[in-house]
């Protein structure tokens, strides 16, 4: 499994409008891509200006191929033209160990 990480520092007061972005713009597009797994879109509680979007796909290869479909609406750039200011850092990670459920623990790779 793969997780691509995307933290974003956004504008002041901008967080409800990040948040609307990725809901209604960018994961619709996203979740029907191969090898996509699950989204989740982290605010940190204590900057309300920070958040991190976490991406799980099956493969590195399946991020890479979705990526290299060359849309603006296919890449976390893309909050960037609706949200002038905002700082966008992306990180990728191999997940080698998960836990799932109630103590289900499971090796991956």
């Amino acid at each position: 499994m793969y997780a691509q990480v995307t933290i974003i520092q956004v504008p002041m007061d901008r967080i409800s409008d990040l948040r609307h972005v990725i809901e209604t713009d960018y994961l619709p597009i996203v979740r029907n891509r191969p090898g996509f797994l699950a989204a989740y879109l982290l605010e940190q509680i204590d900057d309300p200006d920070s958040a991190q979007l976490v991406q799980f796909w099956n493969t590195q290869g399946d991020v890479e191929n979705f990526h290299r479909t060359g849309l603006l609406e296919s890449s976390v750039q893309s909050i960037a033209a609706y949200l002038p200011g905002v700082q966008i850092k992306r990180q990728g990670y191999i997940v080698r160990t998960a836990v799932r459920g109630a103590a289900v623990a499971e090796t991956v790779g």
